[in-house]
């Protein structure tokens, strides 16, 4: 018996496939049913990920995994292909494991292995390391948005998810339900599956040919992933870009979260179709595709996507567009914390403005949670942000105060007119001289009414007289 008979492996992460057989496949070459020999046949060759060539059900899945965890193979670079659904299915597989490096960063907890006939009369006790398919948060790709950023949390229906201002995201496995959503929301892909990672999504949207993608409860040829919530509206322009995806649920408790995904499609749909939807066989159907490219060897994470489209009607799909409404005191607050510097406060006509380039934007709603304002109708904050078609705007724009002594700019008359509302209603008495002076002369100002109009004011950090 010659391993190369059994085995290829890939040229980027080492990735072998098995061809199992028994008595319900005849075609296959490695035949037992024996966990434990199923693992002397993966120790013994230096690969990362496995691909088995089999019986997709419920008691040769249980067989599969129990081999690869007997062989210390993390059971998330492990994947099934029926031996029916042909070499297409196979290279689809192959793909996803080729480059996920993200299975490694699972949660990982030590599990007691079932034992087989020949390890029970050796009396072996088998101890395995599982790991958990949940979403892991990857600090790297979120940089500093978790000191704002709380898309993943507020998207999470489950509590599951808290983003520490201090350290980042923390995920709660024991509430987590693995639904995706997490997954889905986050536009810089911070939160990702160990099994069916970002990079691998993207991979798999460079394999030419029309796509069916269910979750692993799905028995029939798929792409499987843990939830097809998981999806994001840029994962199906990326995946519709080499031909049709047909997205399908069996049904199952999860279900109830695929709101979100069904819009997304029908979005897609408007403007290129070629995705068609299947939810416990109540189909909703494509309309008639449209061609359209997209490069994807750069693209590592969601945000990276949109600046790959060139066609109008596509970056307007992907596009985030900001209002505010007439409470915004032009605070400045949005602009100091826009991550990507999509919003800014500008000079324009002697008048401060805030402006906005949708082209930067990613969709992290940092501006929502540090605006200090509620809209005018009580529904929210005085800025919104919404996918939509957008353009460079100024959004607010007010007259320019200067400071009274040395002409620095200050504020605008909005902002400043805020600042006294909220002196007044935490009782504090509001000097509107005081107001309209910069930094350092508002200082000098409350020192000269303290102490008399004769004292001598010095800031800190200024040169001392001879």
């Amino acid at each position: 018996m010659v391993f190369s008979d059994y085995f290829i492996n890939s040229t980027k992460n080492k990735i072998g496939i098995l061809k199992h057989g028994c008595e319900h496949n005849p075609s296959g070459e490695v035949k037992t049913c024996d966990s434990a020999e199923l693992a002397d046949f993966i120790k013994r060759l230096n690969i990362n990920g496995l691909i088995i060539i089999g019986i997709y059900d419920e008691a040769h899945l249980k067989l599969y995994r129990e081999a690869a965890l007997k062989a210390g193979l993390n059971p998330l670079l492990l994947r099934v292909v029926d031996y029916r659904w042909g070499d297409e299915a196979i290279a689809q597989n192959t793909v996803m494991l080729e480059r996920n490096f993200v299975a490694d960063k699972a949660q990982e907890i030590d599990i007691t292995l079932p034992l087989s006939r020949r390890e029970v009369i050796r009396g072996a006790v088998k101890v395995g390391k599982d790991r958990v398919d949940k979403p892991v948060y990857i600090s790297d790709y979120c940089g500093y948005l978790y000191r704002e950023c709380t898309v993943c949390q507020d998207t999470c229906p489950y509590n599951a998810i808290t983003v520490d201002k201090k350290s980042g995201v923390k995920i709660d496995y024991e509430k987590c339900t693995a639904c995706g959503l997490c997954v889905a929301s986050c536009p810089e892909s911070a939160l990702q599956f160990p099994s069916a990672p970002q990079r691998s999504i993207f991979d798999l949207s460079t394999l030419k040919g029309n796509k069916t993608i269910s979750c692993y409860k799905d028995k029939g040829n798929s792409i499987k992933l843990p939830c097809i919530a998981m999806l994001s509206l840029e994962d199906l322009l990326a995946l519709r870009s080499s031909g049709e995806v047909y997205l399908r649920c069996v049904g199952c408790e999860l279900e109830k979260n695929l709101e979100k995904l069904k819009q997304d499609v029908r979005t897609v749909n408007s403007v290129i179709g070629g995705i068609k939807f299947e939810i416990r066989k109540n189909t909703e159907e494509s309309v008639e595709p449209a061609p359209f490219t997209i490069r994807l060897d750069s693209v590592e994470k969601r945000s990276d996507l949109s600046k790959k489209f060139t066609e109008n009607k596509l970056k307007d799909i992907l596009s985030y567009d900001v209002k505010v409404d007439d409470s915004c005191t032009l605070c400045e607050a949005c602009a100091k914390w826009c991550p990507v510097s999509a919003l800014k406060i500008e000079n324009i006509d002697g008048q401060e403005a805030l402006t906005f380039d949708p082209e930067p934007c990613i969709g992290c709603n940092i501006c929502i949670n540090v605006c200090p304002v509620s809209s005018k109708d009580g529904s929210g904050k005085a800025i919104k942000v919404n996918r939509g078609k957008s353009e460079k705007k100024v959004l607010a724009k007010d007259y320019l105060v200067k400071c009274r002594v040395c002409g620095a700019p200050v504020g605008s008359r909005r902002s400043l007119n805020h600042i006294k509302k909220v002196m007044k209603k935490q009782g504090m008495e509001v000097d509107d001289e005081w107001l309209e002076l910069c930094p350092k002369h508002r200082s000098e100002y409350a020192a000269k009414k303290l102490l008399g109009p004769n004292s001598q004011f010095k800031p800190r950090g200024s040169v001392k007289d001879d």
